[in-house]
């Protein structure tokens, strides 16, 4: 027998099933008469609002929750309450009702993170946690007031791993104005508390706090029971007691008639249980016996009603019975309206003594509260049931509620319940089988998981019951899906789609069935049938939690352009509404927008968005999300001209290291990937090919071809940079066929670039002709006419490669327009690369990416004379001039055949392959006038360094003047051209680059003065000061700053050595704001003493 039928489990972006929220949890008890404020306790309770963490721990009786109520009604703070029930031990009830409790106060607070857990899974990740955490924190900062939250009870979820874990991690990052209450029966073993408690951050109230004095019992005695003591007596009674807060009030009402009787003293027991279950017994033995059986029958319940105990008992007056025994004080609390608890020790005595008395009826009891909570409350029909090892009926109800109880996130209570139910009766059952692999897959118990589906599939296929293997393929393929094989789960995958379209399943159901296989073809490389899928799962109209799905497909198939659009669609769509969405891993939007920017060239957008996918790592400690920002940082920075390559390096190292860390092979395949072209672009061919072997490893091994293609393409463009065309050309003929299985028409563009380039450099003139049309035919049909303008991820390093290749096309007719367009139809000798030129510090040359070394100079004159052309950069000098400032002892003639000699050397180092009496790209004649030809593209350290100081020194915003500032600051390695110190033709510039440089230095130093950057203010204070040591403001600043630094000394030693240098170099005192910040700073000193 099966009850399938009305089985419906909600998965993908449906919402889950709604949790209950009582507000009794939400509010503390009523403070009653009988309370009793202890001066001592008071006092601890009081400077909870210091602490961060409060912890109250002590065993079941000793009056936690009463002390905290007083508190909670006594604090001048606002305070929220959470009594936490059994059956909260699930983080998703748990943190609903956490966010509850403090939207009871602050009715603002919690919307998104209410939205967020409402669309969950009926289990989240660790990154979900993560987020959640980070949700939590930034709305409580957001409350802008002191906040106290009062978690009463711990102990009903201390062994739920997942709230614990969430605990520690919020514990770690709890804002200022939030002070978490904790009570429980057992102190947490957090690892964390011991730092806390180092730092002063905890306050632990412990079982010894909450004993009772001498004093207090007699206080309690005569004030709340009005028995009067001989002192010898109440010695006896907390020697006896031991001051356990439940045992005195109950030797209290065993009192007679308010008198004493020290008889009771006389039973000493063995255990302070002892002493409770003989004053029970006590309680109850005076209770009439109509009252003794209520009592009794009804401990079985966890909650007691009016209409409950009636149907319970077949009576009609439990509603007086309840209100009388909370009128005596009875080990009864009225918790919300007509509903009652008896305390947990009296609860379980009163069990014990019933079924001691008689099993029969306690049994009979709990298989009638059972059939009552079938119509009322699920789990509690589970628990009675369970209770009297009524399996079959357990087994039945369960079948039908799982999926509620899945769908709130219960995981644990429905594990509690399935474990007792034998294997026979899961047979009879085998939606059971189901739910046990669904809670094993979420704990990421594969193999018990696997077996549980296949048990499930296995009875299905008996009863020919096509719904129920579906969900259990469906729970195989998502095994799949999470230990990233997507082989297996495409086959999966498709028979459950097979399976659910011949049964009742929802259209929700199927839509998330089409979603999952488009998911799993996606990432296994086949990008076309992906979107295939995608369509039917949208065709079915209703709204997916995509995780950016529609967007990857468009990034695998080469839209980069509407990956774009789409992803900032959402990005500002999302901004707008303030929804917080959870952590996405790889699919986080900015993530995604990252390689797109690389791939399309935009290297300071593609920076920004992987700046700020690391920072979304950080914040929610999620380490994937922060080693795909790594790894994405790599791509950008390869791409801008200011960073050093090492740094890239550093990037894609870092990323690989946290994956290793997190034990996650896959994700290490981009960053071999990022290496890969690196180290190729370096010319260092053998570890290229390395890294793109190891990328290979991991892509090949859970078959993603689309990545593993563009690693091989990678592979490709690096033995082309190494000169090894023949074996990258035969690479990328299989590259192009593997890009055309994807569908990756982006791919393709870049596949018949590089064969065009390799054609081009071996001089094949076919094959380029063929490649160089199908490249441009791409490059128009996909809009990536951005490649020929910008450097990206796949295209070359220097992009004045492309001239003469589009030069040559020319020649063969093939896209005339777009060279016109492009200005470059008259480039004849346009060499193919950029000329890069570093005059800042030790002159350097490059030549695209190859260096010029000193020995390709063949004359050192012939150096000098391209230096003497850059520092006249903006005109072309007459050569009576250059004869005159380069070889001034020679005469004219002799100079002019050194002249020629030395422009011929100058011209074979910088232009390498010009052909014999070719005109010069780079330097221009006219007539008897040399320079730098002015429509050369080439790329000088000076103009770089001017442009960024310059846009610095006149920029108000101080964050973006930090940065203009320090990008071309980082470009002065030193003085202009140092080797010619003594030449007049660039003293005139290396003077003026100097002062720009002291200027842009001293801006820099009070820009980060102004955003508390003291040390970014020293450090270049220092370097202005190894420039000129005169500079007095920069003496102003580094003793303003070690001030702030509480290290007056220091401010003062930067005084004295201010003075004692303007009085060597210049004859002249300190100016006077020198001087008054020198009495500032010691007038401080001396006030400090005092």
């Amino acid at each position: 027998m099966h009850f399938l039928n009305e089985i419906i489990i909600e998965k993908g972006g449906k919402e889950m099933g709604v949790i209950p929220v009582i507000q009794s949890q939400l509010m503390p008890p009523p403070v009653k008469e009988s309370f009793m404020r202890r001066a001592s306790l008071h006092k601890k309770l009081a400077s909870i609002p210091h602490y961060p963490l409060t912890i109250l721990h002590a065993r079941a009786g000793y009056g936690k929750s009463t002390a905290l109520t007083l508190f909670a009604h006594d604090i001048k703070v606002n305070s929220c309450w959470y009594s936490i029930s059994p059956n909260d031990d699930d983080i998703i009830p748990f943190l609903t009702k956490f966010v509850h409790a403090v939207k009871a106060k602050y009715p603002g607070f919690g919307a998104a993170i209410l939205t967020e857990l409402q669309m969950l899974h009926n289990h989240i990740s660790d990154e979900q946690l993560w987020s959640l955490i980070s949700m939590v924190v930034n709305e409580t900062i957001g409350l802008q007031t002191p906040v106290v939250i009062i978690l009463d009870d711990y102990h009903h979820v201390q062994k739920s791993m997942v709230i614990e874990k969430w605990m520690k991690h919020f514990l770690e990052y709890i804002p200022s104005n939030l002070y978490v209450v904790l009570s429980s029966r057992s102190k947490p073993s957090w690892g964390l508390l011991t730092s806390l408690k180092v730092k002063g951050e905890l306050l632990e109230i412990t079982q010894e706090d909450l004993m009772l004095s001498s004093g207090e019992i007699e206080h309690l005695l005569e004030d709340s029971y009005e028995i009067t003591i001989e002192s010898q007596d109440l010695e006896r009674i907390h020697h006896l007691t031991e001051g356990w807060a439940i045992a005195v009030h109950m030797l209290a009402g065993s009192f007679r008639n308010g008198n004493f009787s020290g008889s009771f003293l006389e039973n000493r027991s063995e255990t302070l249980q002892d002493l409770f279950d003989f004053l029970a017994l006590e309680v109850l033995s005076k209770q009439p016996f109509g009252h003794q059986e209520f009592l009794l029958k009804t401990s079985i319940l966890d909650e007691l009603s009016p209409p409950v105990c009636d149907a319970l008992l077949d009576t009609a007056d439990s509603d007086s019975v309840l209100s009388k025994l909370s009128q005596q004080n009875v080990f009864i609390q009225e918790i919300d309206g007509r509903k009652y608890r008896y305390h947990a020790l009296f609860k379980e005595f009163l069990q014990n003594q019933l079924k001691m008395k008689n099993a029969e009826e306690h049994a009979r009891l709990n298989r009638r509260a059972a059939r009552y909570f079938e119509k009322e409350n699920i789990e509690n029909a589970v628990y009675h049931y369970l209770e009297v090892a009524e399996y079959e009926r357990a087994a039945h109800v369960i079948s039908q509620s799982g999926k509620d109880l899945l769908q709130k996130g219960k995981l644990q209570t429905l594990l509690d319940y399935l474990k007792p139910i034998p294997e026979v009766l899961k047979n009879d059952f085998p939606i059971l089988w189901f739910y046990q692999g669904e809670i094993s897959r979420l704990r990421s118990s594969y193999e018990w998981a696997e077996s549980c589906y296949k048990r499930a599939i296995e009875i299905g296929e008996t009863i020919s019951d096509h719904y129920l293997m579906s969900i259990s393929l469906e729970g195989i393929a998502r095994i799949y899906l999470d230990t990233i094989q997507p082989d297996k789960a495409e086959r999966v995958l498709q028979r459950a789609i097979s399976l659910r379209e011949h049964s009742d399943g929802s259209k929700e159901e199927m839509a998330e069935l089409y979603h999952l296989l488009s998911e799993n073809l996606l990432n296994s490389g086949q990008a076309v049938k992906a979107e295939k899928w995608y369509e039917r799962a949208e065709a079915l109209n209703l709204p997916l939690e995509e995780g950016n799905l529609k967007a990857r497909i468009y990034l695998r198939t080469g839209r980069l352009n509407k990956a774009r659009d789409l992803l900032l669609k959402r990005k500002n769509s999302t901004k707008d509404t303030g929804i917080v969405h959870l952590s996405q891993s790889h699919r986080e939007t900015e993530i995604l927008l990252s390689i797109i920017e690389a791939f399309r060239g935009r290297a300071e957008e593609s920076k920004k968005y992987a700046e700020q996918g690391m920072k979304l790592g950080m914040d929610i400690q999620s380490p994937f999300v922060e080693a795909c920002g790594w790894m994405r940082m790599g791509h950008a920075v390869q791409l801008i001209e200011r960073y050093e390559s090492y740094l890239a390096e550093k990037c894609y190292n870092t990323a690989l290291d946290i994956m290793d860390t997190i034990d996650v092979p896959r994700g290490k395949a981009e960053p071999y990937m990022g290496l890969c072209i690196l180290l190729g672009t370096q010319g260092q061919y053998e570890k290229a090919i390395e890294a793109g072997h190891k990328g290979l490893y991991e892509t090949e091994r859970v078959k993603d071809v689309w990545l593993s293609t563009l690693i091989q393409l990678c592979m490709g463009i690096a033995g082309i940079y190494c000169e090894k065309y023949e074996s990258a050309y035969q690479v990328l003929v299989e590259v192009r066929s593997q890009f055309e299985e994807c569908g990756d028409r982006y791919g393709m563009m870049l596949t018949s670039f590089w064969k065009a380039y390799a054609a081009y450099e071996t001089g094949k003139e076919e094959v380029f002709s063929q490649e160089m049309r199908q490249f441009l035919n791409e490059m128009y049909a996909g809009d990536y006419q951005y490649f020929l303008k910008r450097r990206t991820t796949f295209g070359p390093a220097d992009i004045q490669n492309f001239v003469p290749m589009l030069v040559k096309a020319q020649k063969y007719n093939i896209h005339n327009p777009l060279i016109s367009e492009l200005g470059i139809g008259s480039m004849d000798n346009h060499p193919g690369y950029t000329l890069k030129v570093a005059a800042l510090g030790k002159f350097r040359i490059h030549l695209g990416n190859r260096v010029v070394l000193e020995s390709d100079w063949q004359r050192g004159k012939a150096k000098e004379l391209f230096e003497f052309f850059i520092t006249n950069k903006n005109k072309l000098v007459d050569r009576v001039e250059i004869f005159r400032e380069i070889w001034p002892e020679q005469d004219e003639d002799a100079a002019s055949r050194s002249f020629k000699v030395s422009l011929n050397s100058l011209l074979k180092t910088i232009e390498p392959h010009r052909k014999a009496r070719e005109e010069s790209y780079f330097i221009k004649r006219n007539g008897a006038f040399y320079g730098i030809n002015p429509d050369a593209v080439f790329q000088l350290d000076t103009v770089l360094f001017e442009e960024w100081v310059t846009e610095g020194l006149t920029e108000k915003d101080p964050f973006q003047a930090k940065e203009l500032l320090e990008r071309g600051l980082k470009l002065y390695e030193g003085d202009y051209l140092p080797d010619h110190r003594f030449a007049d033709w660039c003293l005139t510039e290396r003077e003026r680059l100097q002062v720009l440089f002291l200027r842009a230095a001293e801006m820099l130093a009070q820009v980060s003065v102004r955003l508390s950057d003291f040390e970014t203010c020293i450090h270049w204070c220092e370097r202005i000061l190894m420039e000129e040591d005169t500079w007095e403001e920069a003496y102003r600043l580094l003793m303003f700053c070690y001030y702030q630094k509480n290290n007056r000394p220091q401010a003062i030693k930067w005084y004295g050595k201010c003075k004692k240098v303007l009085n060597a170099e210049l004859g002249v005192e300190p100016m006077e704001p020198t001087k008054e910040m020198y009495r500032m700073i010691t007038q401080a000193a001396d006030l400090e003493i005092w």
